[in-house]
Order: structure tokens, then sequence, then C-alpha cells
């Protein structure tokens, strides 16, 4: 028995049962998920035309493709009283209730017809839901590159309470697609019996097959006296290949018949047919990867420099300048340009690395001005102590004011020392710094600075907030400018070697 007596049988017997059953077959279900659990998927117009043209079968009537298709799996209609929620199942998936959809609460509710609305190339289902006084759409799971994909999502509601009036399960195959047919082999003129078992899609999308039981025609062999060698041989199943002889399914399938069912309900044959379409669907997979790969080996990819430039490098005067890291890529082919970018990553890091990272620091702003330093003493005594605390407090002013005038303006200046460390930097009068009460109130102590200085410390430079778990800093105290002599000890000097000018010679 060969190959193409088998082509034939099934080529004949297919084109029967197109002309018996035709648009009948529209839904039915057909076998999927090879590799995976089994499901099920309904049967399109369109898989039943190329069945048809692939076989060379007669033309058949049929009706206009209808825009409604039987994909109701489950229950269709809860009974008076009961309610549910409405599910759905895409192609590939497994039953799963609609996020956002309504659940049905309290009234009778069917599903009705779906629909295939295209737009554009895409195709999007729509499901008619019925309540007993009013009918509302439902838009469908998704949107899909093909009708068939499309008419494969299925639906059904999900009782919550109350039973299920109507069960909508897939259609099954007619009864009379399912009826043995003869064959008379033109070659050997031997007599078989062919019976459809049923539709298979070698992976999920992928192109709708049948199946066939093949035997011979024992009541033909007796009657015509033929033994045992000549047209006798045992019941075959046949899955041909749907991409034809040679195709990358792997060829047609071929093997015994094995009657009944496995533990879980499973025809013994089914398992067998699928264990084989997983295998070839690796091989397909195997070779598509190996075409992608050829053509990819053949790539030839440019030369390019990768170049890594410093932004915060300066010379021995300290003047910026740019220095960088070039990696230069000669054109090449793969996997050699690919391993060159990954080697080039390595010495880029390094550069990264060598480089001062990750932001520049702040240039140090030039210091300007005469340095005034405020002596304060506290009004009352040190908290753990006898004598009054001590605060020394420094900044650069660029006033005209002479050291006179400078000690008129802090004479009578008071202010609450405590905690919070306040400072204030990146400016031309230094890092002035107090600890106060708070940080409002260094703030106070510093801006008054800075209006003597010519500085607004909140336009120009920053602000530095801190503390100190050391009992010895950070004291409370209310503090004022101290005296020498009885004059305010406030000091300056013209320039950093001079010596500081007192308000008084102590």
């Amino acid at each position: 028995m060969s190959n193409d007596f088998l082509a034939g049988a099934a080529a004949s017997a297919m084109c029967d049962i197109l002309s018996v059953a035709g648009e009948t077959l529209v839904g039915v279900g057909v076998i999927s998920s090879v590799g995976g659990p089994i499901a099920t998927v309904p049967l399109s117009l369109g898989a039943l035309s190329i069945l048809g043209s692939k076989y060379a079968c007669a033309a058949t009537d049929v009706d206009d493709a209808p825009p409604t298709s039987p994909q109701i799996d489950g229950c269709a209609q809860m009974e008076v009283g009961g309610y549910g929620n409405f599910q759905f199942a895409t192609p590939t998936g497994s039953f799963q209730t609609a996020s956002g959809q309504p659940a049905i609460y309290q009234r009778a509710f069917s599903l009705g017809a779906v629909t295939i609305n295209e737009f554009q190339g895409v195709f999007t289902p729509q499901i008619e839901v019925f309540s007993a006084t009013d009918g509302t759409t439902f838009g469908g799971a998704g949107n899909y590159s093909t009708r068939a994909q499309a008419e494969a999502v299925r639906y059904r509601i999900d009782p919550v309470v109350g039973d299920c009036a109507d069960t909508g399960d897939l259609p099954v195959i007619p009864p009379d697609a399912f009826d043995e047919r003869t064959y008379t082999d033109p070659v050997t003129n031997c007599e078989y019996n062919i019976q459809l078992l049923g539709f298979v899609e070698p992976y999920p999308g992928g192109p709708t097959q049948p199946v066939f039981k093949i035997e011979d025609n024992l009541t033909s062999l007796l009657s015509s006296g033929a033994r045992v060698g000549g047209c006798n041989f045992e019941p075959t199943v046949y899955y041909p290949d749907p991409n034809g002889p040679g195709g990358p399914g792997g060829g047609d399938k071929v093997f015994p018949y094995v009657d009944g069912d496995d533990p879980n309900g499973s025809p013994k044959w089914l398992n067998t047919l699928l264990a084989a379409l997983a295998g070839a669907g690796g091989a397909v997979v195997v070779d598509i990867i190996g075409d992608l790969l050829a053509g990819y080996f053949d790539a030839v990819y440019p030369g390019l420099i990768y170049r890594m430039v410093s932004v915060c490098e300066k010379d021995a005067s300290g003047e910026p300048i740019s220095e960088s890291v070039d990696v230069t890529i000669p054109t090449l082919t793969a996997p050699d340009a690919q391993l060159a970018r990954l080697d080039a990553i390595v010495e880029l890091l390094q550069a990264a690395k060598n480089f001062k990272q990750p932001v520049c620091p702040p240039d140090r702003p030039d210091l300007l001005g005469d340095w005034v330093t405020v002596r304060f003493e506290s009004v009352e005594n040190s908290p753990q102590g006898t004598r009054p605390l001590r605060k020394l407090f420094r900044y650069r002013s660029q006033s005209a004011l002479d050291l006179g005038q400078i000690a008129s303006y802090w004479e009578n200046f008071t202010w609450n020392a405590g905690p919070v460390c306040v400072q204030h930097k990146n400016a031309s009068w230094g890092t002035p710094q107090c600890w106060a009460a708070n940080a409002d109130e260094g703030k106070r102590v510093i801006r008054f600075a800075g209006l003597e200085a010519g500085i607004d410390p909140d336009a120009v430079g920053e602000w530095v907030l801190s503390g100190s778990s050391d009992p010895r800093f950070g004291m409370a105290g209310s503090m004022r400018v101290a005296k020498v002599e009885g004059l305010d000890w406030i000091t300056s000097r013209q320039g950093p070697s001079g010596l500081p000018l007192l308000t008084v010679d102590p």
C-alpha cells in the first residue's frame, strides 16, 4: 500500500463528504493545541473551501459566508431567575470571565449570534447577549489578523445562581459525514472502506486537515474469493500532510488504527497522531530557524567607531580639555561583527571609570571681600557650665562700610542658638555657618550678614542643613554680640596675611 493510494482514497472520501455535508461542516470542532492540552476550535468556511480546493473537489453550492458563527461552547441560556458571568476563550486559551463585562443578575439570559466585523484587515468578533426584555452586543475577545482566528473564539455563561436552560455546545459533524465510504483503487482494483475520524490542525492556527481510517472491504473480499496478501490489510489511520509530499510537516502520518479511548476519554488513535505531529512541528521550527540563521550569517555589517568623550577633565592650568577613547570596529560578517561590538563595551566601560564620573564637581567661586569676624556670647550661662556660650561667625564682606560701621550694624543683633547647623556655601563670601535653634533661625542670621556683605544667599550658592549627636554641639542659648572693654568684639583684616583689626585694642 503506497501513499499515492492513500492520497487517492482520502481525496475521494473528502469530496464525497463535501458534496453531502457541505456548509453544515462550518463550526464543527477541529482538534488543536498539538503538544499541549487537547482543545477544539470551530471549522471556518474559509478552511472548508481550502480543503475542497486542495482535493480538487467539484464545486459545491453554499450560501454566502454567514455573518454569524456557531461559537457558543457551554451554557447558552440561564433559566428564569438564574444568572452567571459572561466568559470567553481565545483560540489558544482557556475560558475566563470577561474583564469589565457585567454579571447577569436575577434574570433570564441567553447568548445569541456572533458577528465578525472586519476593518482594515482586522477581524473583531461581537456577540449578542439577550435578556428577557432586550438585546445587548458585547465586544469580542480582542482583535485578530485572520477571520479564522476570530471565528475560533468561544463563548459561554458561567452559572452563579441557578441552572443552565440551554447548552449550546459546538456543533458536531453531521452523522452522514461519519459514514463509511468505499473506494476502488484504479491500479489494483481493490475495494476499501474509508471513514472520516475528524479534523486536526498540526499546530494552533495551522491548516485544517481531515483524518481517515482506511481498511479493506471484508464483504468484497469474501464475495470475490480474494486471499490474504492481495487486497487485505489491517485498519490504518491516514493523516495527509497539509503541505503535500515532502512538505515541512514531515510527510503523511500513517499508523495502525487502535480502537478505544484512553483513561482520559481521548481516542487512542488521536494520541498517536498528536504525538507524531508534535515531533514534526519541532522539525518545522528547526527548519525555519535554520533558514533565518542562514541569511543572518551571510549579512555584512559595516565598520564603525565607538567614541567615549570626557567632559570634566582639565589641563595643568585648570582649563577644561576634551579627552576621548576610540574603539574601531572593522567591516565584518556575523557573528564576528557582534562579538567585536561586545568586546568594545569592556574598553568603553574602563574609559568611563578613568574619566571623572559621574558628574563634574562644581567650580569653587573666587573669594572676594575682607573677612569679618563677629563673636557672640549667650545672655545666660551654658546649660552644661558656669560661663556663657561663645560662638564665632565669619564671612567675607564687599561692602563700603568701615569696621566701625560694621560694628554698629551688628551691635544690637540677637539670635537663638541650638542643635541645627545652617551653612551657606558655593558663594564668594566663604562658608558662613551657625548653630541655631532651627533652620529658619540659622538662615535669618546668615541673611542678616549677607545684607551687609552684598550677598543674597537665596539667589547665589546653596543652603546646607546638618546637626550632630555630640551633646557639646548645638547647646541652646540667647546670643548677642560679645563685648571687649565695653566695645563690640568684631574684627576684620584687609587681606589673607594682614593682622586682625579690632574695634578696640584689647
